[in-house]
């Protein structure tokens, strides 16, 4: 029974462990303060590295960078084995085996980062390790902020999803420089023989004048070298091009589709389109226009005609009812029914901070019911229904009552 107890015991911290270190929510006061610890120390040891590099500061500060030093690689070592040793609560099958499962694990690219980064500090005492390499090896911590930014997470699938088109412009680069490199070793071999020995030695010209970096320690003498030279300049500013624009083409890609799932969840969330196929969705969500509102600001006034509705993408608004204001925060949505019963406003809505704001307009929302006849059927039976508990009552005892906020 004891034996059960334990188990149980140890199995909790684990998951505990696993969810405050690999799924940390927002909402999670312990995940929050863990994660910026852990942001504030690897931040705090690339600039330890950096100032200690310097010899005035590093005699001054005495023992204080070796001390820092054992102190963070004794957290970052707690971190990596707690790390592991969780890893069998993860939701992925393939990590649940308590031996392979957590090889599996380890082999992970953010979890090797993290031995990297510690590695060094250990293999300092087994052999002899130059303390120069030793303080380069340090600065791979900074990478470890990857598990902690988005931006590196939005690249990475950036980078996945263009990988053939960046591998073709690779290819065309690779072509274009071998042919290149070879035409000038013919045309200025003779004029410099050491510049221009071989094909080799002229793919470093070659590279350079394509990637529009143009060192000018190499340079073509000859007319037809020159010629050449200019032609492969203005190449170089297609070559270089090639890849930006495919990167650029991606990220803005990878922007639309992660809006387009915000939004999408948004709008699935209203009760007045929850019932709706993912398809009905989508065209709504296609037809929201993005606002932005400083804080303090009115957004809907009692007794105005309701011309359109919104969804809070983030910020917090207050909906003036009596007894008490009434807060919505992002996520929430409000105007919904007033719009499609083409009713006034029935309380006034403020900004309580700056707020980004999903418009979606009456004409809009009538377009798509009359593209749509069976949204439009569908839409008609669910006011009716968000609606019926309401027939009869006044605005305040609309606003009193446990109907959704978003009627206002």
């Amino acid at each position: 029974m004891v034996t059960e107890r334990n188990e149980t015991i140890v199995r909790q911290l684990r998951r505990r462990s696993h969810q405050v270190l690999d799924i940390p929510q927002a909402d999670d006061l312990v995940s929050q303060i863990v994660g910026y610890s852990l942001v504030v120390l690897i931040i705090l040891n690339v600039l330890a590295v950096i100032f200690e590099s310097v010899e005035i500061i590093r005699e001054a500060a005495g023992d204080a960078f070796i001390w820092f030093e054992v102190v963070s690689v004794v957290i970052f070592t707690v971190e990596y084995i707690i790390r592991v040793w969780s890893s069998v609560e993860s939701a992925e099958h393939t990590y649940g085996h308590p031996l392979y499962g957590r090889l599996r694990y380890a082999m992970r690219p953010l979890i090797l980062i993290d031995l990297i980064v510690i590695l060094p500090f250990y293999l300092s005492f087994l052999f002899g390790v130059d303390l120069r390499i030793l303080r380069v090896m340090r600065l791979l911590r900074v990478f470890k902020l990857t598990r902690y930014s988005g931006a590196w997470s939005m690249f990475a699938a950036v980078l996945h999803g263009q990988r053939r088109p960046l591998m073709m412009a690779a290819y065309l680069l690779a072509i274009t420089l071998i042919v290149v490199a070879s035409l000038m070793y013919l045309v200025e071999n003779r004029a410099q023989p050491v510049a221009f020995a071989n094909i080799p030695s002229a793919m470093w010209w070659g590279l350079v004048t394509l990637t529009t970096v143009g060192y000018g320690d190499v340079t073509p003498i000859t007319t037809i070298g020159k010629m050449l030279g200019a032609a492969v300049t203005i190449l170089g500013i297609g070559m270089y091009a090639l890849p930006a624009g495919i990167l650029a083409s991606g990220f803005m890609q990878e922007l639309n589709r992660r809006q387009f799932m915000v939004t999408w969840s948004m709008v699935a969330k209203v009760p007045l389109f929850s019932r709706l196929k993912a398809e009905r969705i989508a065209e709504i969500a296609a037809q929201l226009d993005p606002q932005v509102v400083p804080p303090r600001y009115t957004i809907v006034r009692r007794g105005e005609p309701a011309e359109c509705m919104y969804f809070i993408a983030s910020g917090d608004v207050e909906v003036e009812v009596e007894p008490s204001p009434l807060r919505l925060t992002t996520g929430d949505f409000f105007g919904e029914v007033a719009v499609i019963k083409r009713h006034a406003r029935m309380a006034t809505i403020v900004s309580l901070t700056e707020c980004h704001l999903l418009v979606l307009e009456a004409r809009d929302l009538e377009k798509l019911l009359a593209d749509n006849p069976e949204m439009a059927e569908e839409f008609r039976r669910v006011v009716e229904e968000r609606v019926s508990d309401n027939e009869g009552l006044t605005p305040t005892e609309i606003s009193n009552t446990e109907s959704d906020p978003s009627t206002f």
